[in-house]
């Protein structure tokens, strides 16, 4: 996979001017006309832990430039760095003793929250009426784990007490734009960066015995969403977490499977991701950032640059159709600040109801994100016209065809000083996916 070349796809090209014009009332009008169907019972995995969420200040800041900890320089810079671009982003540390010292300092401060990719799906699923939902949790610790049950959601954890696990606090810095200035050509947007420990893989990959039990008790779900394969380090645990994936999927025909990515991970661990991970999955969730770096890993070593370099909306399109293309995964599910989208395969049986679900999804996680009131995103409708003058007429809004690709395009609500980044992503993602009737 890593040796794979990729082209300039032809798929996304330019047909000139369009004349027509979606107005953005058809957008507030089709966003008003949605309603959170009925799901059928979901299951997520793998990970789940306990976010410390502290809130970026100038005191905060102080404290990292004084902290004298093996780690604390890197931390800083990275921040800096997420700041400035107003992009989410992931430090992980894989020593657990210098998380431990790095988070000491900042053990009293925030507020402490349910995380990780499964869990926040789940607990947020649950909100949304989804029963029952399942969150396979493997070496889970017993605050995470009391978290799940308070939400309503249904822990699996496989042996209970066996090893008498403990929970993972992750830190998650929030932060608005102004401690440090957004770069030249940024949109101002309030973010967050993340630093975790590394866990271990059996976090990721369900012990043999209880295997056939847990997909004995999932075979009810038809949506499974699924995390954490960037605590996998070596060919057989990608090999082993591939195998349960397709069980997974193989529980019922309707059964669906998404692999939601992160930022950060080594590039040996994407590498073995979409060779292992992808191919057995019916759907990719994915930011930017996370596009362009699995683009760069599938391109040849010769061909990479040092920077990734700022993509368009039109880039970002042909980034996720190179991406299909690669991995064969028969949906990727990308999003921005702005704007979402979806490539699907050209049989695709029902674009508009997968924009649906996407436009749901989008409503639901700007009320995640609270603040005060819900717009259009200016830089949606922007983003959305300029990919209309790329990939031409719509078969009707937000719904392009393309070659042997279905393109679907919304652009989004945003709420205004919002008051929550983390886990929007993996709101936005696990909504999108359930509702979705592909």
């Amino acid at each position: 996979m890593r040796d794979a070349v990729i082209p300039r796809r032809h798929h996304v090209r330019s047909r000139g001017k369009v004349k027509t014009h979606v107005k953005a009332r058809v957008w507030e009008n089709l966003y008003q006309s949605m309603d959170m169907p009925r799901v059928d019972p979901v299951v997520t995995g793998f990970n789940a832990n306990i976010d410390r969420v502290i809130t970026v200040t100038p005191d905060v800041l102080r404290s990292l430039e004084h902290l004298r900890v093996k780690g604390s320089d890197t931390i800083l810079g990275q921040l800096k760095q997420s700041m400035s671009s107003c992009s989410a982003g992931e430090l992980f540390i894989k020593d657990p003793s210098v998380f431990l010292a790095l988070s000491e300092p900042f053990s009293g401060s925030g507020t402490l929250s349910i995380g990780g990719q499964a869990g926040i799906a789940a607990t947020h699923l649950k909100s949304l009426g989804v029963t029952p939902v399942t969150c396979a949790v493997p070496g889970a610790g017993p605050g995470t784990r009391g978290m799940l049950r308070d939400a309503g959601v249904i822990p699996l954890t496989f042996e209970p007490g066996s090893d008498n696990p403990r929970d993972m606090t992750h830190l998650v810095f929030e932060f608005s734009p102004g401690p440090v200035p957004p770069a030249d050509n940024v949109i101002p947007r309030n973010n967050r960066f993340i630093v975790s420990p590394l866990h271990d893989a059996s976090t990721v990959l369900i012990p043999d015995a209880y295997l056939d039990p847990f997909l004995q008790q999932i075979a009810p779900c038809r949506r499974a969403f699924l995390s954490g394969y960037q605590y996998l380090r070596t060919e057989q645990e990608f090999m082993a977490a591939a195998g349960q994936a397709r069980k997974i999927r193989g529980v019922h025909p309707l059964m669906r499977t998404h692999a939601e990515c992160v930022s950060g991970a080594d590039p040996r661990v994407m590498a073995m991701m979409l060779r292992y991970i992808f191919p057995v999955c019916d759907s990719i969730g994915l930011n930017e950032q996370e596009l362009g770096l699995f683009i760069r890993t599938l391109q040849p070593v010769d061909q990479i640059s040092g920077v990734l370099p700022p993509s368009t909306p039109a880039d970002c399109v042909r980034d996720a159709i190179a991406l299909a293309d690669a991995t064969g995964v028969p949906r990727v599910h990308f999003h921005t600040f702005g704007y979402y989208f979806l490539v699907l395969e050209a049989g695709a049986p029902s674009p508009e109801s997968s924009r649906n679900a996407l436009l749901v999804a989008a409503r639901a996680t700007a009320t995640a994100a609270g603040g005060d009131g819900q717009v259009l995103s200016r830089e949606g409708l922007l983003a959305y016209e300029s990919v209309r003058g790329v990939l031409g007429k719509e078969e009707s809004p937000g719904i392009f065809r393309d070659a042997d690709r279905v393109v679907v395009f919304i652009p989004t609500y945003i709420s205004r000083n919002i008051r929550k980044t983390a886990g929007l992503g993996d709101i936005l993602s696990s909504t999108a996916f359930v509702t979705d009737p592909f």
